[in-house]
């Protein structure tokens, strides 16, 4: 089909015998999300902007791997070089991209610990009703507060956030070529490289996250015990991933449909095992937990970036003194019609 050596398709070529099973399977299993997906977007106690990322991506693997499916059945789709494109898209950016959520729930794990008393109010653990039930309650009146390290907590993050962009980008240009690389030589090598650059820098990011979410647990004994966990969890499992894409990006083929390493069954199970199941339990973990309360996010994360002014401090209270003087006379006329 092409001639010229270029990129194995990470997960090799949709083949029947071996992966129509696990592609409705994984299509079944992201499909069974969906109830809690819904839960956790519209229930007031656990919904939050920041599993919006989660939604999309669990959605797009329903797709994806029902079109893995089909493709497995029907040769003119396995061997489509547009299909081919979408799907190296699919799985280069799809795990890079957790990385935005990795970053969003990090800063709230660096932030909400550092606030006293007085400063508490502007957190996002403040906005995070849980009925007195909040993982980061209103410290206790001799607790400091630390705006320096709030401040820098949030710089280190903006460039996480920056840097995050880095794998994504190169993922997005080097694989939305797939299909140039097929029939050019000199595009197949572009590809290939930008593909490993892509990989070393997500792998380099997901360390820096894990290994600043272990130090905000040394540092702030304050810190969420179950967030450290599940944020470290997240990682690793990115890791897993990146290490399995590094591992077997060097393999190259001449046709899609003729041999490959990566179309043995072993190869087969290893993709299935070492980067389809750490994204589905990435995105299980993701939903099963209450994520707003575990991490005191509110709903919109830490979205002030730096703390409040006085003026904004006074306008805030005075809106927080007016929706308890509403609350307290809803109460009122409940009770007075009972």
């Amino acid at each position: 089909m092409a001639g010229h050596p270029f990129p194995a398709p990470i997960g090799g070529t949709p083949l029947p015998d071996v992966d129509f099973a696990p592609s409705i399977l994984f299509a079944i299993l992201y499909a069974l999300l969906i109830p809690l997906m819904v839960y956790r977007a519209f229930h007031r106690r656990s919904r939050t902007i920041l599993l919006l990322g989660t939604i999309a991506f669990a959605v797009e693997r329903i797709v994806i791997f029902a079109l893995r499916a089909v493709q497995s059945r029907r040769e003119s789709s396995r061997l489509s070089g547009g299909l081919a494109t979408y799907m190296q898209v699919s799985f280069a950016v799809g795990f890079v991209s957790r990385g935005s959520d990795l970053v969003n729930l990090l800063i709230c794990l660096l932030v909400n610990p550092t606030y006293g008393p007085e400063t508490y109010g502007q957190s996002p653990a403040a906005q995070t009703k849980m009925d007195g039930d909040t993982t980061f309650g209103v410290p206790s009146p001799d607790t400091p507060d630390q705006p320096k390290f709030r401040f820098w907590s949030r710089r280190f993050c903006d460039i996480m956030g920056l840097v995050f962009l880095v794998p994504l980008v190169l993922g997005v240009i080097a694989n939305s070529q797939y299909k140039g690389a097929i029939e050019k030589a000199d595009q197949a090598k572009k590809t290939q490289d930008l593909r490993e650059i892509s990989v070393v820098v997500g792998l380099v990011f997901f360390l820096v996250v894990l290994f600043a979410t272990l130090w905000c647990k040394w540092k702030q004994p304050r810190a969420s015990k179950r967030g450290t966990i599940i944020l470290s969890a997240s990682c690793l499992l990115m890791i897993v991933i990146s290490i399995y894409r590094l591992g077997v990006m060097g393999e190259t083929v001449t046709s899609l449909d003729g041999p490959s390493n990566l179309n043995t069954t072993s190869a087969k199970a290893l993709f299935y095992v070492f980067h389809v199941l750490p994204e589905y339990l990435f995105s299980l973990l993701t939903f099963a937990v209450n994520i707003r309360k575990i991490f005191g996010t509110g709903p919109w994360g830490d979205w002030r970036g730096n703390d409040e002014t006085d003026k904004e401090k006074a306008k805030r209270e005075e809106k927080e003194r007016a929706k308890a003087a509403k609350r307290a006379a809803s109460r009122g006329a409940e009770q007075a019609l009972s």
